[in-house]
């Protein structure tokens, strides 16, 4: 029996919630919830299930696309298998884990690690995106993600084992609806730099997206007619049979990585902590642990021998003029902690811009009732010259992580 005191105050004006909704499994109380494999298909039926909440209905669709790239990839692989056309769909999948996973969803959209130049830069990236899943669906899950680390709230992880964390984007995908409008709009403005048009409260409530469902659904239509017409003109069905066989592999391997990236890569994760893979390394730069440890970094390559692709193409951009500002670990900026590969190593922090040395934009106001600084509402004083600062709070699974400018104490 909890005490009196214990329950929230009924006074409260905006009772504070998390953004994801919990699974029909739960989420656990000292240790993260272990589903039965029973329990993981229900889940995961419930995430789909439109016809007892409509605002399943965006999910659904990515899911139905997802398995159609799979009837593709089976029917290519039989029909049409080579050495050549296996290398080219693994060529496929690892341009669009570069540049659409980790360059774009993983360090832009989730954590700021740089900035465009232009909005422009931002529209290209969203109706090129072939992948289908919402930006939305994979920021918000990953927030939380980070700040409840293989704790009872993470969305994802070894705890739900390989299966569940296969189907874990579909349940992570399962936004707060109860969250009051305040709420919402904090949520809205974290998202904004994205560039997608934002619902109203209340048709957030109605579809369960940030996004308006009409300008996903289409962008998603116009990116693979795209990227199908190209792969025909290269090489006719074959090429287009190729193309889609190459977009399911990827979102195989980035849904097998949620299970591995915290754990061990053969047989099963370990309990639950972020590894450095050298395969997710090399084919797309997550070096994990070092992100972990470091996750507003453009870059997550540390070592001399860490390849890190998308982090080259961010350096690219920025000497193309579309990327203005990007945050990495040298310069003259003052000294922060940070862990490699079970090592701690001090190195220097530094908000590199090509045209200014301003760091990111606003703040990343995901934290329900709170303004993502110090317990007492206000930044701790740091030394001067532009760093990267993680400032996270969690508020019942919701995450805030916000780029902040240092101060003079």
């Amino acid at each position: 029996m909890k005490n009196e005191s214990d329950r929230p105050d009924s006074t409260s004006v905006s009772p504070r919630r998390g953004m994801l909704e919990e699974p029909s499994f739960g989420w656990g109380e000292i240790a993260p919830r272990k589903p039965t494999l029973r329990e993981i298909f229900v889940e995961w039926f419930d995430a789909i299930n439109f016809f007892k909440n409509p605002a399943r209905l965006l999910t659904a669709m990515f899911t139905a696309f997802h398995i159609a790239t799979f009837v593709v990839f089976v029917y290519f692989s039989i029909r049409h298998f080579s050495i050549l056309n296996v290398a080219v769909i693994t060529g496929i999948a690892m341009m669009i884990a570069i540049i659409y996973n980790t360059l774009w969803y993983h360090r832009y959209c989730t954590h700021r690690a740089y900035r465009f130049s232009h909005p422009a830069w931002t529209r290209l990236f969203l109706w090129t995106n072939p992948v289908c899943f919402r930006e939305e669906s994979y920021v918000i899950p990953h927030r939380v993600h980070h700040a409840k680390e293989d704790k009872p709230g993470d969305p994802y992880g070894p705890h739900l084992g390989w299966l569940g964390s296969y189907l874990a984007s579909e349940s992570s995908a399962k936004t707060n609806l109860t969250i009051n409008r305040s709420d919402y709009e904090r949520l809205a403005e974290g998202l904004k730099h994205i560039g997608i048009p934002l619902n109203s409260y209340e048709q957030f409530q109605r579809t369960g997206s940030v996004e308006k469902a009409w300008h996903w659904i289409t962008r998603s239509i116009f990116a693979n007619l795209v990227w199908c017409s190209l792969a025909f003109l290269i090489n006719g069905g074959v090429g287009v049979l190729a193309w889609l066989s190459g977009v399911f592999l990827y979102t195989f391997v980035v849904r097998d990585f949620n299970y591995r990236g915290h754990g061990g890569f053969f047989l099963r994760a370990s309990e639950g902590r972020a590894a450095n893979h050298i395969l997710y390394g090399i084919v797309s730069g997550e070096w994990h642990r070092n992100h972990h440890a470091n996750p507003r970094l453009a870059h997550s390559g540390f070592k001399w021998w860490q390849l890190d692709l998308p982090y080259y193409c961010i350096k690219a951009m920025s000497l193309c003029g579309i990327v203005e500002q990007m945050n990495t670990l040298k310069g003259n900026a003052p000294r922060q902690r940070v862990k490699v590969a079970g090592e701690k190593e001090m190195h220097r922090v530094h908000s590199h811009s090509v045209r200014d040395s301003k760091c990111t934009e606003a703040l990343d106001r995901l934290t329900i009732g709170s303004r993502c600084a110090g317990s007492d509402g206000r930044h701790s004083p740091q030394n001067s010259g532009p760093t990267v600062q993680r400032s996270s709070r969690v508020e019942d699974g919701l995450a805030c992580e916000s780029p902040t400018r240092s101060r003079r104490s």
